[in-house]
């Protein structure tokens, strides 16, 4: 599918938000995310869905650096479990979503593990072959971060090179190779491990995990992939992902 132009702003505007205004997001704010969510399951086959009054199980979520406040809404992320790569699937699109909503000028956080999985199913329409893989919070947030937001901005500071990224070959690398890693190196990712490196060879750029801690490096993988995508296309390289027996290439 198409990405949108607005995206590449929304790489650099958007940070994640733990505290939310408490007010319902308008009718047409909601129309543009559902709009996108209802292109990407019909492309992906996912059951990605808008859920806009949870706020009874959203309340209180402990995500990885703090509580998350004030925000009534939030998008859940569903996959059939025998769609191939479903995981990282959940990533790249759903980071779609986060940065739709950014260049709506919403706030939202991606949170994994850390919220009743439970008491969420219950304002969800899933099958018994689907999972609920995460949420991403989303809504309107004040225009100054939060001390705690604040905090956690600092703390998600990349912690690695343009040159970190890439493990092999650097003297090959083309610009949209260059563009396509900065924009990775602001991808959100589990814990901020970013654990997500490229190989270059022949002109074309593989996705590899370097390692898995925490089990949300999938998720991670499909989110820089995304990023890396709209980097290169930044750099007029209008490229594609293709997997090929198994792993994720792109040119």
């Amino acid at each position: 599918m198409e990405l949108k132009k607005q995206w590449l702003d929304s790489v650099n505007n958007r940070v994640s938000r733990r505290t939310y205004l408490e007010k319902d997001l308008n009718d047409t704010d909601i129309l543009s995310i559902t709009n996108l969510i209802d292109e990407i399951n019909k492309e992906s086959k996912l059951n990605i869905q808008f859920i806009k009054n949870g706020k009874l199980c959203i309340s209180g979520f402990k995500a990885s650096y703090g509580m998350i406040s004030g925000v009534n809404s939030f998008v859940a992320l569903v996959a059939n479990k025998d769609i191939k790569n479903y995981k990282q699937k959940i990533g790249y699109y759903g980071e779609m979503i986060t940065l739709q909503a950014t260049s709506l000028g919403l706030g939202t956080c991606w949170v994994g593990g850390t919220y009743d999985k439970n008491l969420c199913k219950k304002h969800i329409k899933f099958s018994d072959n689907e999972d609920l893989i995460g949420i991403i919070a989303i809504g309107y947030v004040p225009k100054e971060l939060s001390i705690k937001e604040k905090v956690v901005k600092n703390l998600n500071k990349k912690n690695k090179d343009l040159k970190d990224l890439f493990i092999n070959n650097q003297k090959e690398l083309y610009s949209w190779m260059e563009s396509g890693a900065e924009f990775a190196l602001k991808a959100p990712t589990a814990l901020n491990k970013k654990e997500i490196s490229f190989e270059v060879n022949d002109g074309k750029v593989k996705a590899i995990i370097n390692s898995k801690n925490h089990g949300y490096e999938d998720i991670d993988l499909g989110i820089c992939m995304l990023h890396f995508e709209l980097g290169a296309n930044k750099e007029g390289h209008l490229g594609n992902w293709y997997n090929e027996n198994g792993s994720y290439i792109f040119y």
